[in-house]
């Protein structure tokens, strides 16, 4: 009862703890996103403007075409992949292993089993299952409002570049229409 009390709204009326963590971590959480796609689009247009990324692809082409790098590269991937086989062949590595993972698993299992028949510990699982549905829950609601601020400051940055591109469009318009009727 007393988590109930800190978790509802307080006896003034004002919004829960909970519910203002909330609101401010998806405002972080949103701000953060809208400030980390403009600086990729901003470094896009930079990368476009300047052709950075384009030039290394075609020097690494080049390179490639010059020394061979791929073809060594896969030769040696080819040997080191024959002699692993080899090894492990000769050495049963890997039954060996598979048989080592399959021992431990039935190990922890049958361990698994006795200790989920303590009581203590099936309540404290069950606990411990409950506080994650909780937080899993609320973040959920964080990560929906978090969508929801983005979204809303996206619309509010096109509505405002949209002003912009109509001011700038209707200013000649109007400039000539001034000029006209002053003469």
């Amino acid at each position: 009862m007393i988590q109930q009390a800190t978790v509802n709204t307080t006896a003034s009326g004002g919004e829960s703890a909970v519910q203002k963590a909330e609101d401010i971590v998806s405002s972080m959480l949103a701000k953060g996103f809208i400030l980390g796609k403009d600086a990729l689009n901003q470094a896009k247009a930079f990368d476009e403007k300047h052709q950075f990324t384009s030039s290394a692809t075609s020097k690494v082409t080049s390179l490639d075409k010059k020394i061979g790098f791929r073809e060594k590269i896969s030769a040696g991937t080819t040997l080191v992949n024959d002699k692993v086989r080899e090894v492990d062949e000769k050495f049963r590595v890997s039954e060996t292993t598979k048989s080592a993972f399959v021992s431990a698993e039935q190990t922890v299992s049958n361990a698994g089993s006795a200790i989920m028949k303590n009581r203590y510990v099936l309540t404290g699982a069950s606990w411990v299952t409950g506080a994650f549905n909780r937080v899993a829950k609320t973040a959920g609601e964080v990560g929906q409002k978090t969508k929801e601020k983005v979204l809303a400051e996206e619309e509010r940055s096109h509505r405002a570049e949209g002003y912009t591109q109509i001011h700038e469009s209707d200013s000649p318009n109007m400039s000539e229409q001034i000029s006209k009727s002053s003469h």
